[in-house]
């Protein structure tokens, strides 16, 4: 299923962009934190979720310089397992922003994919990961489908 958000909508409240999740939450979750779309560089933003789902509180940014690089995911991961305890942190949510007003690209697909490979390595638990441009926010898949919300 496709969401689309249009320029008029209005910005979710900030006060839901903790609740529990699933897809279509995490992705209105992200537009609440991001805000309005529009970035000067490339980060991955990066939370945790905790038992009960819902996503804590402080927001994580690591810059994206380059290209897609295995050692940079797989270190991520590696420090991220060790805050992973099962009990108040169970899996991470993860967006990458940059700018542009492109569709998916093979850059944005090549990290997720290291992202992935590096979460399952360390056993880190990964919620669905999005990636934001000045244009939309979207779900970057594995199988080239693309879930769309226009913000």
């Amino acid at each position: 299923m496709t969401t689309r958000r249009t320029l008029s909508d209005p910005t979710p409240d900030v006060a839901t962009a903790s609740q529990a999740l699933h897809t279509d939450q995490l992705r209105e979750g992200w537009h609440t934190l991001m805000g309005p779309l529009g970035f000067s560089e490339t980060l991955l933003w990066f939370a945790f979720v905790d038992a009960t789902g819902h996503v804590l509180p402080a927001l994580n940014r690591l810059p994206l310089d380059g290209p897609p690089d295995a050692f940079l995911a797989d270190l991520l991961f590696y420090r991220l397992s060790e805050v992973i305890d099962g009990d108040d942190v169970v899996s991470v949510a993860m967006l990458i922003t940059r700018p542009g007003v492109d569709t998916i690209s093979p850059w944005d697909r090549g990290w997720a994919r290291l992202f992935s490979a590096a979460a399952e390595l360390a056993e880190v638990t990964i919620e669905p990961i999005f990636r934001a441009n000045d244009a939309d926010l979207v779900e970057v898949r594995d199988d080239g489908t693309v879930t769309r919300s226009v913000a």
